[in-house]
């Protein structure tokens, strides 16, 4: 459909009969999304009223802050994944006026977390990744393709869905999963034809078909998006630049989860902003360089609450105002799962970019994962280009026992393949001895 027919006409209708106001949201957050003040008076407004309603109308929080009045965030235990599965029907609100909907994560870091969502929150995570796009000249309508893997979303594929969002909305789903050389050629075609303004999903998968791209230019006749934003895996440095070489566009991070909610997106500068609007971020137990354990609130979920949630990531908030003049936030630090952390030599704690590094200087390895036991050994497996050999064996080895700081056993394994997780995104690097 013509962009501006489904900005106009077919996504207001649509966004009306599935009950939200996302397109009057969006409208409400570009309008104050530079006022300083009234981003600060708002958010203000939003806790306050959010743990209020928490004391008097939560269960699980009513009992935690027994005898407290007026309890402050800092006041609120921090809520961990295992009490979510525990306590769910206590974390429900009594007397919630609003509609209840079923939500669940992919189950990527270990077993699926079920649990309760609503329409204002639905409706606001939306309008927030359309505002983020906008900074991009993504506009509501515009084409766009997902790369994804969940079947949360690829099992609603019904053919009058597939229909209704690709050819009414024009919003393209290609799955992550099973990306053979013919699948990924197929997938260059698509996008030559479809020629979306938007590439949104897995940087991993998406690096996949930019390099397919990029090893026969015309394959794509002209057309380049105007972003590709990746989300749900970290996006390293050589996945970036593979991206960006493949199809010419700007390449940004999109940082969130289904239970937290959308929690910040990369600026034209290259900064973290936060969705202030909608969530409330902490750093807890932060390290000398002030990197920490990630707790959200979301400001939006009032049917389940999810105060100072633990997400699961590490990460730091920044104290400089970006370049890019908007108010929100900055995460300068981004850091992954507490299991994307290595240990090594004296205990110390290795965060597995440090890995990266040492693979991606290794021009065969085409794609690795790295698993490291208890006892602190390393299981490495690696698809290799041509030229792959005793060098580059070495080269691996004594890279990863140097950043490590110890010379821990490195088993290497060549593989042809190696497949994603069942919510279809790639763990790079995971650590038994971390969670142990």
């Amino acid at each position: 459909m013509p962009p501006w027919l489904v900005r106009s006409v077919l996504l207001p209708a649509h966004e009306r009969l599935r009950g939200r106001a996302t397109l009057q949201e969006l409208r409400r957050l570009r309008r104050d999304e530079r006022c300083e003040e009234t981003l600060q008076r708002l958010r203000a407004e939003k806790i306050r009223a959010l743990l209020a309603h928490c004391h008097s109308r939560v269960p699980y929080y009513r009992e935690r802050l027994a005898g407290q009045h007026t309890p402050e965030l800092a006041d609120f235990p921090v809520l961990e994944r295992d009490a979510v599965r525990a306590q769910a029907e206590r974390l429900c609100a009594e007397g919630f006026a609003g509609d209840w909907l079923p939500s669940s994560t992919g189950g990527s870091s270990g077993e699926p977390l079920t649990f309760w969502t609503d329409r204002v929150k639905e409706t606001r995570h939306n309008a927030h990744k359309l505002r983020f796009r906008q900074w991009f000249g993504v506009r509501p309508g515009d084409r766009q393709v997902d790369f994804w893997g969940s079947p949360i979303e690829l099992g609603k594929s019904s053919r009058l869905r597939r229909f209704k969002d690709r050819v009414l909305l024009n919003q393209a789903l290609c799955s992550a999963h099973d990306l053979t050389p013919e699948r990924l050629d197929g997938y260059c075609q698509f996008l030559a034809h479809y020629r979306p303004h938007l590439i949104y999903g897995y940087p991993t998968v998406i690096a996949r078909v930019a390099q397919q791209a990029a090893a026969d230019p015309q394959r794509l006749r002209g057309w380049r998006p105007r972003v590709v934003v990746c989300t749900s895996e970290m996006l390293y440095p050589q996945l970036r630049e593979a991206i960006r070489a493949g199809f010419g566009a700007p390449v940004v991070n999109e940082y969130g989860s289904r239970d937290g909610g959308l929690t910040a997106h990369e600026c034209p500068q290259g900064r973290l902003h936060i969705a202030a609007e909608h969530v409330w971020v902490e750093v807890a137990d932060a390290d000398a360089d002030g990197v920490g354990d990630l707790l959200v609130t979301n400001l939006d979920g009032w049917g389940m609450p999810f105060v100072r949630y633990r997400v699961g990531d590490r990460g730091r908030l920044s104290t400089e105002r970006c370049p890019c003049g908007s108010p929100l936030p900055v995460l300068d630090r981004l850091e992954g799962r507490r299991n994307d952390f290595l240990v090594g030599g004296e205990g110390r704690h290795v965060h597995g970019s440090a890995a990266n590094y040492v693979m991606r200087e290794i021009p065969q390895v085409l794609q690795y994962r790295l698993l490291q036991r208890e006892d602190r050994s390393l299981d490495v497996q690696v698809v290799a280009a041509e030229g792959w050999g005793a060098e580059q064996e070495r080269a691996v080895t004594e890279g990863l026992r140097r950043v490590l700081g110890e010379p821990v056993p490195v088993r290497l394994q060549l593989v042809t393949t190696i497949a994603p997780s069942a919510s279809g995104k790639y763990r790079w690097v995971e650590s038994e001895a971390m969670a142990s």
